[in-house]
C-alpha cells in the first residue's frame, strides 16, 4: 500500500464511483449495501422490471480503474469480514468466519508483557466469539479452537484452560445475571472511590525481570504512604505499566513526515490556505 493514507484514500476513490454510478443506478435492487476498504456486502432483490440488473451490477462495479473485484455467488450465506451471515427461514444468524490462510500468531509466553495481559486477550476474544456467534455450538467450538492455537503457540495447557473458563465463567454471570430493578440505597460506610489527585501513578516501561509491582507498593506503603497523605492528600499508587519497543516500532512506524509549520491540521483549521 506504500504510504499509511492508502485505504482512506482509496476508500474515498471508490466511493466517488457508488455515489456516482452504483448506488444511483441499482438502488431499487440494493436493500443494503455497504463496504468496508475492498469488502462490500450487500442485500440484492430481484425486480421483474430488471432480470439482468445483477451482471449488470458486477459489470458497471467494475467498470472504474484498473482493478477488478471478486464476487461471491449470489445465495443465502456469505462470509463478510469475520463473519459468516445466513439467512435461516426469517431470521439472520451469524458465527465467527476465519480465513484459512489465517497463521493465529498469538503472543507467545516468552513475550515481554505485563502480567494480566493474556487474561484480557483472552477474555477480549471470548467476548468477540459471544456476540458474532447465534448458536452455543459455535461459540463452543471456536472457543476450543483458540485454546488449542494458543498452546500450540507455547503456553502452558493448564494456564491456558484456566484463563478461558474464568473469562467464559464472567460472560455467562454478565449475561444471566438480571438487571436490578431499582438503584441499591446507598451505604454510608462504603468508601468513596479515589480521585486521581487521591493517587499517585508511576509509569514504568514493564520489564519480567523487573521488581513486582506489589513489591513496589509494600516500599511505598513502607517509606512514603503516611507523607504523602499528610503533605499532598495522596492515599494510593498505581504502577502503570507500559509496553516496551519491538522491532515492529522500529521497522514499520507509520508516522508520516509533515513539513514544520505546514502541519495537516493547521489546514483544517483554516491557519493555512492551500494555495
Amino acid at each position: 500500500m506504500g504510504t499509511s493514507a492508502a485505504c482512506m484514500w482509496a476508500t474515498i476513490y471508490f466511493a466517488v464511483h457508488e455515489n456516482g454510478k452504483l448506488i444511483p443506478t441499482y438502488k431499487s435492487n440494493l436493500l443494503l449495501f455497504v463496504r468496508y476498504i475492498d469488502d462490500i456486502f450487500g442485500i440484492w432483490i430481484d425486480t421483474a422490471e430488471s432480470p439482468n440488473a445483477c451482471n449488470n451490477f458486477i459489470i458497471d462495479t467494475n467498470d472504474f480503474g484498473i482493478l477488478t473485484w471478486d464476487f461471491e455467488q449470489v445465495g443465502s450465506s456469505v462470509n463478510f469480514l469475520d463473519l459468516t451471515i445466513t439467512i435461516e427461514g426469517t431470521k439472520i444468524t451469524t458465527k465467527t468466519y476465519q480465513k484459512a490462510l489465517n497463521l493465529y500468531q498469538y503472543i507467545m509466553p516468552s513475550s515481554a508483557h505485563p502480567p494480566g495481559m493474556m487474561r484480557g486477550i483472552i477474555s477480549g476474544l471470548l467476548k468477540t466469539y459471544r456476540r458474532q456467534n447465534t448458536y452455543q455450538s459455535d461459540y463452543n467450538k471456536i472457543a476450543i479452537e483458540t485454546f488449542k492455537r494458543h498452546v500450540a503457540r507455547g503456553w502452558n495447557r493448564a494456564t491456558m484452560k484456566e484463563y478461558i473458563l474464568t473469562a467464559d465463567a464472567k460472560l455467562t454471570e454478565r449475561l444471566t445475571t438480571k438487571p436490578p430493578t431499582s438503584l441499591p440505597s446507598p451505604n454510608p460506610t462504603t468508601e468513596s472511590k479515589l480521585t486521581n489527585h487521591e493517587r499517585i501513578f508511576l509509569n514504568w516501561e514493564y520489564h519480567p525481570n523487573d521488581i513486582p509491582r506489589k513489591n513496589v507498593r509494600a516500599i511505598f506503603n513502607d517509606t512514603c504512604k503516611e507523607l504523602f497523605d499528610d503533605a499532598l492528600g495522596i492515599k494510593q499508587i498505581t504502577i502503570a505499566y507500559s509496553r516496551p519497543k519491538n522491532l515492529k516500532d522500529v521497522l514499520t512506524k507509520a508516522k508520516l513526515y509533515q513539513v514544520p509549520g505546514r502541519e495537516a491540521s493547521k489546514f483544517y483549521s483554516g491557519e493555512l490556505s492551500d494555495r
